[in-house]
Order: structure tokens, then C-alpha cells, then sequence
């Protein structure tokens, strides 16, 4: 099964709720008891950009598995991951964190760049491939989410969606489309993203365009669906969870996985963007010893197949995970992660000058 078609096949989600549950408690894949850990009377405390909804059953597990209390303080949707980055920036000095897991890698990587990250190599990272982990084992990535365009099926055609992310520039879709604002969470990452990889003139060319073409912003990704759901718009920039959420809520939503290409063509970039979650070890930590043993939890494969078990759906970055789990192909564009985390500022302060959105 492809990723793709997991978003088109909801009824695998009410097998797959049982699977994660199992992996929550401490399961192994026949379902028996794993043996227990020895207890352990200490504290971590996290930031976490991670959907509480999906985090925090994950967090209560290894809290009930090693005896270690979690401390975990969660961001805001309107100000998804960027938040709780310049928190971690300002308290760099003193820090209250001890473990950074973060929904996407971009915002990871700039912290990292600004030394809040400590090098932490997790016993349990075997089987990420290279372009997930930081060479300097400040950060490692995995259970990752696709970057999509969600429409109504019922009043929308498949064939009538955009097939790449620079055709939000045409005419045909001029003030059909929502998107989160692109300074927050992984609509921030994924804009970098453009830049990096089209250059900024192509990219301020996009801006221009979606300025013409009258995006509605939305206070975040969710808050876009929601906006599609209402028939306030015919599609939705989103990443594929929340894709999923929606359907299990009842919504009448499918998704398309446009291209990465630039308009006009100047840059070919086949496949849409896949934004992986990412842990690393806070630079100070007070808590170092907990936190390493929960950052090697987070970023294990019995993780990576919990998140794809969830109703989050993040699909494992694993290749021989995918294999087994029947994740055929995800059609990811051959995006560098740091490269666009490089552009995060550029990206940003072009955002500010062109105002490419009109408020909904």
C-alpha cells in the first residue's frame, strides 16, 4: 500500500488504532507483554511541538515503562513549532528544557546551528538513513508526514486539482485555496524549502503570484481543513495527519501530493515534500541521564511504528519499516533539509515584504 492510498482507505485506520495502542502499552507485534524495564524515580521535562493528541499517549507510555515522570509542554497551533523555537532560543543560556521533539526538522536544525543542541547519538537510530541524522549527532529524524493539497471529493474532481505546488499561481484557482501562515510549523519549513531549492527569484515570483491569486491564510493547518470542510475554499495546504483526522471526524476530504517544481519549469524537483519529526538532547540539560533514555525511545523503530499506527499516520523514514509495513512508495522530492533550514530567515523576511495572503 502506498501513502497515497492509505489516505484514500480510512477503514485501515480502525486496525491500525489498535495496533498503536499496543505499541503504546508496551507490546511487541504478536501482541505479548515486552518485559518490563527496571523503574526509575527521575524527571525529564520536553518541549514538544508534536499534536498533543499523538504525543502525549506516546510520552505516558515511556513514563509507565521506565518510572521516569515527563514534564511536557506543548506548543499552539497558530504558532506551531516557531514558538517554542524561540523559546528554546531565548532560554539557551539557562535552559528548562531537557529534550526537543519537534514535528518537523527544520526549525531542529536551526537551533541546532545556534548551539541549543547537545550531540547525542541514540542507541536506538539503527536503520535512519544518513540524510536524517545530523552528522554532529545533534539531532536525528524520522516518522515523517507529507505535505498535501486536501479537496472535497464530493465537489471537487481529482483530475481538477493542482499537480504541483507553483500551480496555486493559476488562474483557474484564483481564491479557492487556504494555507497556514508560512512563518509557523512545517508551512514554514516548506517554503523554505521552495526557496532554497528555486532560488529567490522564483520564489518571490510565487509570493507574487498567490498574492494575485488571493490565497486565503489560515491560523494553521487544521484551521485550514476546517476552511474546506465549510466550503470556504475548494482546497487546503495541510500535511497528511491532518488529512486523516478530518476523515475519521467524517469529513468528505481527499488530498492530491503536488509536485515540488518551480513554475515555469526552471527547477524540476519530482515528488512533494516529506517533513519528518525530529529529538535531540538540549544543550545544559539538567536532566541529561532521563533524557537520553527517553530520546532513545523517541527515536526507535517501536516509535517510528507507533506513529504510523497512530492517527497521526507519519510514515516511517526506515526503508526496511516501510518494507514491512507495506509502504510501498512515497514519492518524496530529493529536498535538503539543511539547506532549507538555511533559508528559514530569507524565507521569512520575504513572506513580510510581499503580504502574499488575503485574511480570512
Amino acid at each position: 500500500m502506498t501513502a497515497v492510498q492509505f489516505l484514500q482507505h480510512p477503514r485501515c485506520m480502525s486496525a491500525a488504532i489498535g495496533v498503536a495502542l499496543c505499541i503504546f502499552s508496551g507490546c511487541d507485534s504478536s501482541g505479548k507483554q515486552n518485559a518490563a524495564t527496571t523503574a526509575v524515580s527521575d524527571q525529564v521535562v520536553v518541549y514538544c511541538s508534536v499534536d498533543r493528541m499523538f504525543a502525549e499517549p506516546l510520552l505516558d507510555a515511556f513514563s509507565k515503562e521506565t518510572g521516569i515522570e515527563v514534564n511536557a509542554r506543548f506548543d499552539t497551533e497558530a504558532g506551531k513549532t516557531t514558538g517554542l523555537v524561540n523559546k528554546l532560543l531565548a532560554e539557551r543560556s539557562q535552559p528548562r528544557a531537557d529534550v526537543w521533539w519537534s514535528s518537523e526538522v527544520f526549525g531542529t536544525i536551526e537551533l541546532a546551528n545556534a548551539g541549543v543542541l547537545a550531540s547525542y547519538r541514540p542507541a536506538t537510530a539503527e536503520g535512519i538513513p544518513a540524510r536524517f541524522v545530523d552528522p554532529q549527532g545533534r539531532w536525528t529524524a524520522f516518522g515523517m508526514r507529507g505535505r498535501v493539497l486536501a479537496f472535497d471529493p464530493k465537489r471537487t474532481k481529482r483530475v481538477d486539482a493542482p499537480t504541483a505546488w507553483a500551480d496555486l499561481s493559476k488562474p483557474e484557482y484564483r481564491g479557492r485555496v487556504a494555507m497556514a501562515d508560512p512563518r509557523f510549523g512545517t508551512t514554514r519549513g516548506h517554503f523554505s524549502a521552495m526557496l532554497s531549492e528555486w532560488g529567490e527569484a522564483s520564489f518571490e515570483e510565487f509570493l507574487k503570484s498567490m498574492k494575485s491569486n488571493a490565497v486565503v491564510r489560515a491560523d494553521g493547518n487544521s484551521h485550514a481543513v476546517l476552511l474546506l470542510a465549510q466550503g470556504r475554499v475548494d482546497f487546503a495546504a495541510t500535511d497528511t495527519d491532518d488529512v486523516i483526522v478530518a476523515r475519521q471526524r467524517g469529513d468528505s476530504i481527499d488530498a492530491v501530493y503536488p509536485d515540488m517544481s518551480s513554475p515555469n519549469g526552471r527547477t524540476m524537483l519530482p515528488g512533494t515534500l516529506w517533513i519528518p519529526c525530529s529529538v535531540a538532547l538540549v544543550n545544559g540539560a539538567r536532566n541529561e541521564t532521563a533524557a537520553k533514555r527517553l530520546i532513545d525511545y523517541i527515536a526507535s523503530a517501536r516509535m517510528e511504528e507507533a506513529l504510523y499506527a497512530s492517527e497521526s499516520h507519519n510514515v516511517p523514514v526506515r526503508e526496511a519499516l516501510r518494507r514491512e509495513l507495506g509502504i510501498d512508495d512515497v514519492r518524496a522530492a530529493d529536498v535538503d533539509y539543511v539547506k532549507a533550514a538555511a533559508a528559514l530567515r530569507q524565507s521569512g523576511a520575504m513572506i513580510d515584504r510581499v503580504d502574499p495572503f488575503r485574511r480570512e
